[in-house]
């Protein structure tokens, strides 16, 4: 538009009339005024001159109410105007700002939201922007918007940065879905990093932006860093009771573009130093520390190695934990029936929880006769293998015992009928028993049907195609499992191999088949060992936890249904989790370094919780590899022109609101124009 628009003309006319109006009465009233001759020159000059002053100024005050009039209802056109000759088009830009741990080193992060702020403040009224924060993936989400200054705020009350790695790729591909929606067909995206090295060298380079959508990357931070980091530590998972002395073995790396060429490395037990080393750097990039020391108590035990670091902290210490829990206490039933005291099923049992002592296992043998509701209480798991018969107060004893929460593995074999098995075990068994099957002319049955979702199997760590190898089945029980119990391996024809009930706030486990060589070699492969070992943990409802985890890291936690843990975070915040219809549970704010306490189960736990080791490298590198690969050079698709205008019309409409202070002055202009005629002289 221009400026001689219909209003605009509207307006030089509303200054032209009055001029033209006030010329014909000057003529007219010539006559009277020289009519009036004696009378003005008896009328002294000062007034005479007075009260030309106030006509012209009225004037003035009647031209300029009808002038600001026009502007106001002329106002729509005026923006435009003004952009069309600036050959300004609108923009909608999407700003991601990197939060990763990186942007912690020096004020690297200060600078990038001045950046950040920068861009904000080069837009123009009725263009668009959208921000987005990331690191590892997309946190904190601002949608396009004209409301620039709000954006401003929000980007001055960012706190620091967090502590998880850097990647680009789940950021960018966000961006590009907001800008699907943008109002203007000038579509910037903005990353603001410090381009980490690892980050840019993992960016999918095959991946492009939509078609029209400009990529611009702006580098924060310093080129020179400073950086040492302890990125490993190697130690004991599991304490053995006889060894006294304990090696720990800790790497100090040099992260930064810059070496120092010594460094102090301590190591901490349960909070208290326990020794301290000078490290020498000089010949490398990094150096190995060899700590000995001593476990005093039971427990788990709080390890950490630091490195004195002045520059860069987040990755100075290393958390570990260090497990001396007690053993899971086991008690095998002897059966009455028997021939020698200790069974070949009992046997192979030993062999697989390994010596006393050395083992997380504590087992014990009792004849099923001796079995009391007393005697079962110290003890997380009964084993009952092989065993033919069970009188009755002895069945009481063990379901009182399942009620409280205590759990129950069955192998019934050769000495097991299975009437009698029924009878005793009905409600407690997973499955009732069929037939005694037995493979002929040397065939073999073995395990292919696989429940991967079960904690059981997801603890053996099995392959997508694993299998459990060479172990082949001759002998086994048909059963028909019950409503409530969850078959967890099958035999390749189609029969349960291993089932689960739960029995009041404990479990059961079946094994169709011997846990001795009997009816099966399955005790002879590798599988063996673990297999008896993860099945006892679950029964006991316990789950060794990782020595550390990473930042960011899920960590999951086997409790009772029902039940609830309380975990507190380093820096005290506390989360409660519950399940009331499975075992798994899953924390997932392990967002900051350091000692997570876990409360509410049998005992109290820790999870070491570091940060990633290759965020630590400070090594940095131009953002033109990720500035060229994603920019799609096919041919941008414009808006539709006459889309777009309304926009920007649109957009000058909500921005451009001065127009009512014109008509504020228009208003106060007529209560001054009235005053100022009644006071005129005509």
């Amino acid at each position: 538009m221009s400026f001689l628009s219909p209003w605009f003309l509207i307006g030089l006319l509303g200054v032209a009339i009055p001029l033209v109006i006030h010329l014909s009465r000057r003529q007219k009233a010539e006559k009277v005024l020289f009519s009036t001759v004696r009378l003005l020159k008896r009328t002294p000059k000062k007034m005479i001159f007075f009260q030309r002053i106030q006509q012209w100024l009225l004037l003035l005050v009647r031209a300029a109410i009808i002038a600001l009039l026009a502007v106001a209802f002329a106002r729509p056109f005026i923006p435009q105007t003004v952009l069309d000759r600036t050959g300004w088009s609108a923009r909608s830009v999407v700003i991601l700002l990197d939060t990763s741990m990186s942007m912690q080193y020096a004020d690297t992060f200060a600078q990038a939201k001045t950046t950040v702020l920068d861009i904000l403040g080069s837009l123009h009224a009725g263009d668009e922007a959208g921000l987005v924060t990331f690191s590892e993936s997309t946190g904190q989400v601002k949608e396009l918007t004209t409301d620039l200054s709000q954006l401003a705020s929000f980007v001055r009350q960012l706190d620091s940065p967090g502590f998880n790695s850097t990647s680009y790729l789940p950021a960018i591909r966000l961006a590009d879905q907001m800008l699907q929606g943008a109002r203007h067909s000038n579509k910037t995206v903005y990353l603001v990093s410090d381009y980490r090295q690892r980050a840019v060298a993992a960016f999918d380079t095959r991946w492009r932006l939509s078609s029209g959508v400009d990529f611009e990357g702006i580098k924060i931070g310093d080129e020179n860093t400073t950086n040492l980091a302890v990125t490993a530590v190697k130690f004991p998972a599991q304490l053995v009771r006889d060894q006294e002395e304990h090696v720990i073995i800790a790497r100090v790396r040099n992260q930064g573009s810059q070496s120092l060429s010594e460094a102090r490395v301590s190591l901490a037990i349960d909070e208290k130093n326990v020794e301290t080393q000078q490290v020498d750097l000089s010949g490398g990039s990094e150096a190995i520390v060899t700590f000995r020391t001593h476990f005093r108590k039971r427990g788990i035990h709080r390890g950490s190695v630091t490195v004195d670091d002045d520059f860069f902290a987040p990755d100075n210490t290393f958390y570990f934990a260090v497990n001396d829990l007690q053993p899971v206490s086991v008690l095998a039933v002897l059966d009455a029936a028997a021939n020698s005291r200790v069974t070949d099923e009992i046997r192979w049992l030993e062999s697989a929880l390994g010596k006393r002592g050395r083992s997380p296992f504590h087992l014990d043998l009792i004849r099923s006769a001796e079995l009391t509701d007393g005697a079962l209480q110290p003890y997380q798991v009964i084993v009952l293998l092989n065993i033919g018969e069970l009188a009755l107060a002895r069945l009481t004893a063990v379901s009182a015992y399942l009620q409280r929460g205590g759990s129950l593995l069955i192998a019934p074999a050769a000495r097991v009928a299975a009437p009698i098995f029924n009878r005793i075990f009905q409600g407690l068994s997973p499955a009732r028993l069929g037939q005694k099957r037995f493979t002929a002319n040397g065939d073999a049955l073995s395990i292919t049907g696989i429940n991967r979702r079960h904690p059981i199997i997801k603890s053996l760590g099995l392959n997508d195609s694993g299998d459990f190898g060479t172990a082949r089945f001759q002998g086994y029980w048909s059963s028909i499992p019950a409503e409530d119990s969850d078959v967890i391996l099958r035999f390749d024809n189609g029969e349960a191999a291993l089932l689960e009930k739960k029995v009041g706030r404990g479990r059961v486990l079946l094994f169709t088949s011997s846990l001795n060589t009997q009816w099966n070699n399955l005790p002879r492969q590798g599988l063996y060992v673990p297999l008896v070992h993860e099945m006892l943990r679950y029964l006991a409802q316990h789950e060794e936890q990782k020595p550390s985890y990473t930042v960011g890291e899920p960590v999951r936690l086997m409790l009772p249904a029902g039940n609830a843990v309380r975990i507190t975070a380093p820096h005290g915040a506390e989360s409660i989790l519950t399940s009331a219809v499975g075992d798994d549970v899953f924390f997932r704010t392990t967002g900051q370094p350091g000692f997570y306490a876990v409360l509410g189960r049998q005992a109290q736990e820790f999870l070491a919780v570091n940060v990633s080791a290759s965020e630590s490298d400070l090594t940095s590198t131009a953002p033109l590899r990720i500035g060229t690969a994603p920019v799609n050079e096919a041919t941008r698709i414009p808006l539709v022109q006459g889309a777009e205008t309304e926009a920007n019309a649109a957009h000058a409409e909500k921005s451009q609101l001065f127009w009512w202070w014109i008509l504020l002055v228009v208003l106060l202009l007529g209560l001054g124009e009235t005053l100022l005629a009644n006071r005129t002289y005509r």
